[in-house]
């Protein structure tokens, strides 16, 4: 009897095991094109895409990649920058496995890669900016199942920038509003 006893937390952490091991592939993506008047624009594009592994019923560990770019125009000058960010996450769902909707939220660090580069019409020169490393993460979102295996997913993610180890300049931080698709399997 002693020895079921001892073996019964095993068995009901194994038990939530056993209803784990769900992959999730998902891609998001934005666009923004602004006017600031006819001659000032400003146009943005990004995607991600993720693979997460969901170790424990409503508990993941996702892994992404997001690439994107912005394009400033102006008289005085143009601007383009490129952005990379390779990211791990632990994901917690606040819904249980029969939910329609399933907000969550996640925390974690990405390999961040920034660049800037800008023209100078008048002067004619070309200047660049560039920045990596590693710097937290957090977002928060839902899921809306159409099915048991398809959802839609939205959410919005903040990074620190600068990157850590850059003195030179305060910290601010990144934000991102996404949408897209996942499958689950």
């Amino acid at each position: 009897m002693r020895q079921v006893l001892a073996l019964l937390p095993v068995l009901l952490l194994l038990s939530s095991f056993a209803q784990a091991g769900i992959f999730e592939i998902s891609a998001t993506g934005n666009y923004r094109k602004t006017y600031y008047d006819s001659t000032h624009s400003t146009a943005m594009e990004s995607g991600t895409f993720g693979l997460a592994y969901y170790f424990w019923e409503l508990s993941a560990l996702e892994l992404s990649f997001t690439r994107g770019d912005a394009n400033q125009v102006a008289p005085e000058y143009t601007a383009y920058q490129t952005f990379t960010a390779y990211g791990v996450d632990f994901l917690v769902t606040m819904a249980n496995r029969e939910s329609v909707i399933k907000p969550y939220l996640k925390a974690g660090a990405s390999y961040i890669v920034k660049s800037l580069r800008y023209f100078d019409p008048v002067l004619g020169g070309t200047s660049s900016v560039n920045s990596q490393g590693i710097a937290p993460t957090a977002g928060i979102g839902f899921k809306i199942m159409i099915g048991q295996q398809f959802a839609i997913k939205t959410g919005v993610d903040v990074s620190s920038s600068p990157l850590p180890g850059d003195d030179r300049n305060p910290v601010t931080y990144d934000f991102s509003a996404n949408a897209g698709v996942s499958f689950l399997f």
